[in-house]
């Protein structure tokens, strides 16, 4: 019985986590993630290729990962959405199992397009806060998996980067 008690504590607490994640951002006293996307890319070389909103310690923390092709690394920031200050930089070098989120950036690359302005798009097609968008490329198809957050809580999806437009067959709730 303590066990079941523990456990449905356990999930109620991570529901209540996911609820104050949507209530935070639909408060308005944040800048959008897409707003720091965009000065992220004009201050910095590469793309964009992961970013991640979520509460630590009562603070909403926006986590970018940037991938440069040509400097073959990948830089990770976070940021304080309160003020938008550098919580934590981090560089590594690109390994062998980055090459599919490498592959999607490459698409953005030859595209002319930015992860910020594919949210954007993203945006006018769902409604909800995008708390999670990752690049990625399966079966020669290019995407970026979404999860997005709203009232009725999380749902993932996929859109695509060369058509702009989502993917229904990897659309799920």
């Amino acid at each position: 019985m303590a066990r079941w008690l523990v456990g449905l504590l356990l999930v109620s607490g991570s529901a209540f986590a996911g609820q104050g994640l949507y209530s935070v951002l639909s408060s308005g006293s944040y800048p959008l993630p897409i707003e720091m996307m965009q000065q992220l890319e004009q201050q910095h070389e590469g793309v964009i290729s992961e970013f991640e909103a979520e509460i630590e310690n009562g603070e909403l923390i926006y986590e970018f990962k940037m991938i440069d092709p040509q400097a073959k690394t990948i830089t990770e920031y976070e940021y304080r959405a309160i003020d938008g200050s550098l919580k934590e930089r981090g560089v590594g070098r690109l390994k062998s199992d980055d090459k599919d989120e490498l592959a999607g950036v490459l698409v953005l690359q030859q595209n002319g397009l930015s992860l910020s302005e594919m949210l954007t798009l993203v945006n006018e097609e769902s409604s909800g806060h995008i708390v999670k968008a990752e690049v990625d490329n399966d079966l020669g198809i290019s995407y970026i998996e979404l999860k997005i957050l709203d009232v009725d809580g999380k749902r993932q999806l996929a859109f695509d980067i060369e058509n702009k437009q989502l993917l229904p067959l990897l659309k799920w709730d």
